[in-house]
């Protein structure tokens, strides 16, 4: 492994540990969307002041900017569906476990990246392992529409890894490209809440101003280390090792919200590890 995709995982691996830090987050909020809402207009105000100075991006990077605000507003709706319809523990992994292989799948056709048989088997079994998470214990029923819901999500997250990997690298800057994401969503996932919430929102929005404004962290941190990782590795498996979130999350479940962590999530995690070990090697 050289430097540069040594830094990437590393990056990647840190998105992984933010990523489940702002999912719990989220899950702890009483009122979901009004947290999302205020969580991505803090980050796109702190950005804006700085991206005023900035020269625009051109055409080519605002295309991607554009779809991928659209998908990541449908990623966040479908998230806080799922995690008001099901447990964490549920559709958290499914959520994420089904992304890799459609990023790596969009990635081969849109990106024409290759993939070894080496990583399609570690794909595989990272995707697997994944997905175990989610399955239910020997007394326990499947919830449908929580599994529709985080499958849908996770057809979205799919969707803009492979969308903001391209703009990133036609832009070149990852932070302008950072900053004006964040910048968008303030013009989608806010007044999305406003519109749902009526004289409710603003109740809602002192509630969760603060743990909001902690999130805006994890907010930052895991899309920008993602963004500068997709900039400098391939897709897929950089798309795969983000889904360490998984490991992540059952751990911070395990601590913060009592959730059993498990010899089965043992075993599963050791066979995440293992898949991307062989997406990383091979």
């Amino acid at each position: 492994m050289d430097a540069v995709t040594l830094a990437a995982t590393l990056a990647m691996l840190g998105s992984a540990a933010a990523h489940s830090g702002m999912t719990l987050l989220t899950k702890q909020a009483e009122d979901k969307l009004v947290f999302r809402g205020l969580t991505l207009a803090f980050v796109g105000l702190a950005f804006l002041p700085w991206l005023v100075t900035q020269p625009l991006p051109p055409w080519e990077v605002w295309r991607f900017l554009l779809a991928g605000t659209a998908v990541i507003w449908a990623y966040n709706m479908l998230m806080i569906a799922a995690f008001s319809h099901g447990d964490m523990n549920l559709a958290y992994p499914v959520m994420r476990g089904s992304a890799p292989a459609l990023a790596a799948l969009a990635a081969f056709v849109f990106l024409q990246e290759t993939i070894s048989p080496g990583q399609l088997a570690g794909l595989a079994i990272a995707c697997a392992a994944l997905i175990g998470f989610a399955w239910p214990e020997r007394d326990g029923k499947p919830k449908v529409k929580v599994l529709l819901l985080a499958l849908a999500a996770a057809t979205m997250t799919a969707a803009y890894t492979v969308i903001d990997a391209s703009g990133v690298r036609e832009s070149g800057r990852i932070l302008v490209y950072l900053g004006w994401f964040f910048v968008l969503s303030i013009v989608t996932i806010l007044p999305t809440a406003i519109l749902r919430r009526g004289r409710a929102f603003w109740p809602a929005a002192r509630r969760e101003a603060r743990p909001a404004l902690y999130s805006t962290v994890f907010n930052a941190s895991t899309y920008g280390l993602a963004l500068y990782a997709y900039a400098s590795a391939p897709v897929a498996p950089m798309a795969a090792l983000r889904e360490l979130s998984i490991v992540f999350g059952a751990v911070l479940a395990a601590l913060v919200l009592k959730e059993p962590f498990g010899l089965r999530r043992t075993v599963l995690a050791i066979c995440l590890a293992t898949g991307l070990v062989l997406l990383q090697m091979m």
